[in-house]
């Protein structure tokens, strides 16, 4: 426990003795005896020296051997696929963003996201062997693993997470796009550190995902925040005022219709407005219910910025009798998910490792052969989910 209690603190940056003695609560001899422990064991490094001359010998400072395995982040969409790989402590080393074909099958869309990923290894310069675990995002209702309903198209399959597995070599961990997306934004978006938060993912389909008190709120089936199945609220109906306007006999891109707008083009803002309304009720419905801190907006229509949030602002504190102190775009862009599903596998391997010291008299090596069960509940079906976010 000692062993991971002092792993834990490791934290982002490299630490001293002294440092690691202060955040466990241990002595310094048993923070020496412990930092050194994991060193051995290959969790941590020596990460040089920093001191003033003269002063004596400097401290030696460790950080976690964060180059010794990595994280696949991937979000398979019905239309797009973002795959972001990162190293143990989640730094992005690369990220992949592709459209999928329309009228692409089922098979034919995973073949792709495997090869996103594929791709996305190469430009980290990487190899698949590497990946200790995939945290996996997508659309619909995911429980205990497994996507329960899917909320748009014919993909992914109830067993998604079983056939990822197979194809990359790794556990697969699933979970909703909008659920990840708003763990992302409180990891490292513009609400970090923010307990309460619902996040609006806005893309071909319109889901939000709920933090309460810190934690992913999922409910007891895991469709918390699916409020746009209610064709009432409107955010099904929203996308056609900016469908409405036409460009070359077709319909315009929602960058072109808010660039248009940020120029005053009387139609384009009226279109923006209309959109900005539909999705407003439906925002102001989860504002009364749950009386959030910040409400984050994500997805495709994040660029439009201030463009977007003006009108959205107004119509939320119109239809609210009480005033969200903060309505914020996401500062993720595509990567929202992605980073999420990284977030994730990050909290579960956590979750994992204090189980089994919990149960076991030693302590886990710092490879992916450690964690090769750890989507176990993924695989047997009838099991609560092994990951845990926090």
């Amino acid at each position: 426990m000692n062993l991971l209690a002092t792993l834990r603190c490791a934290g982002e940056v490299p630490k001293t003795i002294a440092a690691f003695a202060a955040a466990t609560g241990l002595s310094r001899t048993a923070a020496e005896a412990v930092v050194l422990d994991l060193v051995e064991r290959g969790w941590l490094l020596e990460d040089g020296q920093e001191g003033h001359p003269g002063a004596g010998r400097p401290a030696r400072h460790y950080r976690v051997h964060a180059e010794s395995g990595l994280l696949l982040g991937m979000d398979i969409g019905p239309h797009n696929i973002v795959v972001t790989v990162t190293d143990l402590l989640g730094e992005p080393l690369a990220s992949v963003h592709r459209t999928v074909e329309p009228g692409a099958s089922a098979p034919e869309r995973l073949d792709f996201a495997v090869g996103v990923a594929d791709e996305a290894l190469a430009a980290a310069g990487k190899r698949l062997a590497d990946v200790w675990i995939a945290g996996v995002g997508t659309p619909g209702i995911v429980h205990r693993g497994r996507v329960e309903q899917v909320m748009a198209g014919d993909f992914p399959d109830p067993d998604l997470a079983v056939r990822l597995r197979s194809r990359l070599g790794c556990p697969v961990l699933l979970e909703n796009d909008c659920n990840l997306a708003a763990v992302a934004e409180r990891w490292r978006g513009v609400a970090q550190d923010v307990d309460d938060m619902v996040f609006v993912l806005s893309g071909n389909r319109t889901s939000a995902g709920l933090l309460l008190n810190g934690k992913l709120y999922r409910g007891h089936s895991g469709g918390a925040g699916e409020i746009g199945a209610l064709s009432r609220l409107g955010w099904d109906e929203a996308p056609t005022h900016l469908e409405a306007l036409r460009v070359d006999g077709g319909p315009m891109r929602r960058e072109q219709v808010f660039a248009l707008a940020a120029q005053g083009d009387p139609k384009a803002v009226a279109a923006v407005d209309a959109f900005s309304q539909g999705l407003a009720f439906g925002i102001a419905a989860l504002a009364l219910a749950l009386d959030p801190e910040v409400v984050v907006i994500g997805g495709g229509i994040v660029r439009a910025g201030e463009t977007l949030l003006t009108p959205l602002r107004r119509y939320v504190n119109d239809y609210t009798y009480t005033r969200i102190s903060t309505v914020h775009v996401s500062s993720l862009g595509n990567q929202s998910v992605s980073l999420g599903a990284v977030r994730f596998a990050l909290d579960a391997i956590d979750a994992f490792l204090e189980r089994t010291v919990e149960l076991s008299s030693s302590f886990p090596a710092p490879e992916a052969a450690t964690f090769s069960d750890i989507d176990a509940p993924v695989l047997r079906k009838g099991e609560a989910s092994a990951s845990a976010t926090r």
